[in-house]
Parts: C-alpha cells; structure tokens; sequence
C-alpha cells in the first residue's frame, strides 16, 4: 500500500472544510460580496445611496404597507446597465404615500398619507392609466427618520462597509512594506 502525501494546500482546504465556523464565515462573507457588487439590482429602493425619502412615513415598524402614487418623470434619460449597478438609478420618480383615492372625470384625487387634505392630480401626468402608477409597498425593515427604506440602505450600506475594509487592508499592506524595507 502507498502512503500518498497531501500537499500543505490540499492539507490546508480539509482543515478549514473541518471548521464549521470558518465556513460559516467564509459563506457569509461571499454573500455579503454578492450583495455589495449587486445591491441596486436587490434593493427595493434602488436610487443612489438608497436616498429616497418619504417623510410623511417616517420611523415605520418593520413591516409596514402604504400605497403609493408614483408620478412618472417627463423625460427620460438612458442609463446604461452597468452604471445603474455601480452607481443606482438617477432617474427617480416622484412618489407621493397616499391613504385613500379616486378617479374622477380629468383628475386623480388622493388624500396624503398623514395629512388628510385632498390633492389632484391630472390623469394627463398619469397617462389616463391611473391604477399602473398606485402600488403596495412594504418596508420590510421599516422606515428611518426620514422615510427612506432601511432594508435598501443596509443593502447598499455593504458596499461602503467592504470599501472601507479594503482601503484599511490596503494603507495597513502600504505602511506595513515600506516599514519592512526601510528596517531590512
């Protein structure tokens, strides 16, 4: 019978498949990359910096519904597709929280959500398709002290998180090198 040897990383990849936290750990640090590289495209919110606010909905519980009417914007700016992954999408419409409305013959009227006044709108801005522009939406983290949706922001917050965990790896190589030499 041969005795096979194992190289140190082949001895190296069976220890760490061995710790289970390790691994654990190793697995949760590829999502969260997988998250910071495609944040925009898995946030709800999906402006830049998950910046959208709401302050009608402000500090929300996790959890909560409203309806919103979105205004769609007049013109359109092409955007390519990597620029909306790296950077969100700069063409936000206009959303506007509502608790109830209705259709009349020219108009949408709506009531705010928090102030109970009513408001119109022309369904000319809406494109005589009112229903396509009033959606459900739920923060499922809830909303911060301006509105914004806490699970976009913890989304794309990963990104700035591995940017800083990288610039402090690398000015950390940097000194580190350069110390090293100067010492011999």
């Amino acid at each position: 019978m041969l005795n096979q040897s194992k190289s140190l990383s082949q001895l190296a990849v069976q220890k760490f498949k061995q710790n289970r936290i390790g691994l654990c750990s190793f697995w949760f640090v590829i999502f969260c990359g997988f998250i910071a590289v495609f944040g925009y495209l898995i946030a709800p919110d999906n402006s830049k910096n998950a910046n959208q606010m709401h302050v009608e909905i402000h500090s929300k519980k996790p959890g909560f519904t409203v309806e919103m009417l979105t205004i769609p914007l007049k013109e359109e700016r092409s955007q390519s597709f990597f620029n909306k992954l790296f950077m969100g999408s700069t063409q936000i419409n206009t959303e506007i929280p509502i608790q109830s409305y209705s259709i009349l013959k020219e108009e949408l009227e709506y009531i705010g959500y928090g102030d109970g006044l009513p408001k119109t709108i022309s369904l000319a801005v809406l494109n005589n398709t009112p229903k396509k522009y009033i959606t459900k939406k739920t923060f499922y983290f809830g909303t911060d002290k301006y509105g914004r949706d806490l699970l976009s922001r913890l989304l794309i917050g990963t990104r700035i998180s591995f940017f800083i965990g990288f610039i402090a790896v690398f000015i950390s190589l940097f000194i580190g090198i350069g110390i090293g030499a100067i010492a011999g």
